[in-house]
């Protein structure tokens, strides 16, 4: 998978610790990166959504 740079930027920024959106976060950015499986995306039950690289997207961050 291409990752644009706003998805690699993402990415990076997860391996170092997990993101918290609010509910009024545009999910579909990230969308293709949880479809893909290279970040997990957790509901909350504040309504926000925690967002974690996977081993898939630490993968493709270093090929």
């Amino acid at each position: 998978m291409d990752l644009t740079e706003i998805e690699r930027a993402f990415l990076q920024q997860l391996t170092s610790e997990p993101w918290i959106s609010t509910p009024l976060f545009d999910h579909e950015l990230v969308a293709r990166l949880v479809e893909s499986g290279l970040v997990e995306a957790i509901p909350q039950a504040s309504g926000d959504t925690e967002y974690r690289i996977t081993a898939q997207g630490r993968a493709a961050l270093n090929g």
